[in-house]
């Protein structure tokens, strides 16, 4: 038995939000000294109350819903065109292998970009692309991946030009606080479950069972409906040629 993974940096900010508040609830129901957590459990709690600052002023402000649905669109392309890069990698075409190995190059020298606060993820995906538009066009061509990189700068103009164009400097500096304090968050429960499970191996099943069981269950909830979500978003993804 031990606690499944959960999907967190997909989840939209309500989600994020409100599955953090069932996990907060579980843990004050079960307690942190009970759970084997006292150490772990402060720094969660303080990070959460962060989160709920942030959320509360977002939800006073039309601009939740539009930002983040932006930003996961051009996170999901961001992630196709990474995977068909690694896929690339195993191309029966040796001259498709090679193209693939100088492009991942690049790529591994960006790492990922999905999870920088939101500014530093256009930025550097512009850079991503113009590295690749302006040194590796005979590599994109190779693979195929225009398709994949002019959607990319599409998602990317777009996000853009909704952060600049429509909100103010104080709602855009909550956004990017929002996004910290997120992985932050993530973090500290990664601290929490990662504790509880070795404390399982060590000390056996019979003192989590409960507590691990509804975990789960709600972790299977929202992971479901992410992946609900994000087979639609699939349905309109670019093509990538063969």
């Amino acid at each position: 038995m031990e606690i499944f993974k959960l999907k967190s940096r997909r989840l939209h900010n309500e989600e994020h939000f409100q599955f953090h508040t069932e996990f907060k609830g579980l843990v004050v129901q079960n307690t942190p000294a009970t759970l084997g957590i006292e150490t772990q459990y402060p720094g969660y709690e303080l990070s959460f109350a962060n989160e709920t600052e942030a959320i509360a002023f977002i939800r006073k402000n039309p601009i939740s819903d539009e930002i983040v649905v932006a930003d996961d669109k051009r996170d999901f392309t961001y992630r196709g065109l990474d995977n068909t890069i690694k896929a690339c990698g195993n191309h029966f075409d040796p001259l498709s292998r090679q193209a693939a190995a100088r492009i991942q190059v690049v790529f591994d020298h960006y790492g990922n970009l999905t999870v920088k606060p939101y500014d530093e993820e256009t930025a550097a995906i512009s850079s991503l692309i113009s590295e690749l538009n302006d040194n590796h066009a005979a590599d994109v061509t190779t693979l195929g991946i225009t398709g994949w990189i002019n959607e990319l700068q599409a998602n990317n103009a777009a996000f853009d030009a909704l952060m600049k164009g429509r909100y103010s400097k104080e709602a855009v500096k909550t956004q990017l606080r929002m996004k910290q304090v997120r992985l932050e968050v993530d973090t500290a429960y990664k601290q929490i479950t990662n504790r509880i499970n070795a404390l399982i191996i060590v000390n056996g099943e019979t003192g989590y069972k409960g507590f691990v069981d509804e975990l789960n269950q709600r972790i299977g909830k929202y992971n479901n409906n992410l992946s609900v979500r994000l087979g639609r978003n699939a349905k309109v993804k670019p093509a990538v040629a063969p």
